[in-house]
This record gives C-alpha cells, sequence and structure tokens, in this order.
C-alpha cells in the first residue's frame, strides 16, 4: 500500500475522543505513533482523503481503529482497480473498449506526439517506388540486389554467377544505374 503520509494535503486535523476535529499542523497531524500499551492496546491510525486533500489523526480508541481499518481498506481496494485497469490497458490496447449503436466497434486510440507524419507518408512513399522497382528486375537483377543488401563480398558474387570481378562491378553498376534512373525514386531525390 501506498506511502498516504507522503502525499501533500492542504488541510490536517485530529479527531478527538469526543468525535470532534481539530485543524492542526501537518507535524502535530503526523507525529510518531506512541506505543500501544496494556492499558490502551490500540494503534494510531489515521484517515486519508487524497481527493479532498485532508488527512485526519484518529484517536487511539475503537473508533479511531475502525475508521482507520475501514479507510486503509477502502484505499487499498481503489489502488487494486486502478492497477487493475493499467493492466488491462496495457494489454487490450487492440481491443474493443464498447460498441456504437449501430454496432461498430469502438478502439481506444492514442496518438504518438512524437511521430512526424509527413516523414512517415514520404518513407512509405519511397519505399512503394523502391518496391515497384525492383519488382521490375529479372531474376538474376533481383539475386544480385540481394547479394549487395547483404554486403557479399565481389568474389563470392562472382562465385555466384560465373563471371570475372569486372563482371561484377559492371552488373552492380548497371542494376545501381537501373534503380537510379527510375523518374519517380528520382524525384525524391532531387526536390531536396
Amino acid at each position: 500500500m501506498r506511502n498516504y503520509q507522503k502525499l501533500y494535503y492542504k488541510r490536517y486535523y485530529k479527531l478527538l475522543p469526543d468525535g470532534t476535529e481539530k485543524e492542526v499542523t501537518r507535524r502535530e497531524c503526523f507525529a510518531p505513533a506512541e506505543e500501544p500499551t496494556p492499558t490502551n492496546p490500540y494503534k494510531q491510525r489515521w484517515y486519508y482523503d487524497p481527493e479532498a486533500s485532508y488527512a485526519v489523526r484518529l484517536p487511539r480508541s475503537p473508533l479511531g481503529e475502525s475508521l482507520g481499518k475501514r479507510n486503509a481498506a477502502d484505499l487499498k481496494k481503489e489502488e487494486r482497480v486502478h492497477s487493475g485497469q493499467a493492466k488491462r490497458r496495457d494489454i487490450e490496447l487492440d481491443k474493443p473498449v464498447s460498441l456504437e449503436e449501430d454496432g461498430r466497434e469502438v478502439y481506444l486510440e492514442i496518438e504518438d506526439e512524437n511521430a512526424d507524419v509527413q516523414a512517415i507518408i514520404q518513407d512509405r512513399a519511397v519505399l512503394d517506388a523502391l518496391i515497384s522497382v525492383l519488382d521490375k528486375l529479372t531474376p538474376d537483377e533481383r539475386e544480385l540486389w540481394e547479394l549487395m543488401k547483404a554486403r557479399a563480398r565481389k568474389q563470392e558474387i562472382a562465385g555466384r554467377f560465373s563471371i570475372t570481378l569486372d563482371g561484377v562491378r559492371y552488373r552492380e553498376n548497371r542494376l545501381k544505374s537501373i534503380i537510379g534512373s527510375d523518374p519517380v525514386l528520382k524525384g525524391f531525390y532531387t526536390d531536396n
């Protein structure tokens, strides 16, 4: 359970044994508790209301005992509810939170404030253009592209295609030229 004495409250009270309250300072409210004795076996308890922003030092009596325990139980239950809701939200973000009147599902949408939407759109357009160009390549050119992307050694590429190292350089340059000459891709890099 949270330590409610560490929170800031606007008002502090002391509940007197006769049931009346007296406004006190924070220091008086949270003063160290006296040890239970055989004549007064009740522990020191407090009543916290974070929403209303006040704390009450309860008397060491049956009244203080019951109020303090009930308040502690309520606060603990509230903590569990909030904790459970947070866990469910983490797990169920992709599930509907309610239904519209016409039966459509309503989802919780969280906006990413750090996302640069324009950059995402442009990156997606460049990727689509590149995929379009790659789809037009022959199977050998496609394989060469994959080897270049994997940073394969020229010796390995020459052995794969049974060509010389000069042949590898020629094919790599030709492939770069094909990809670089696409008008859509060119538009992305010449505008900037």
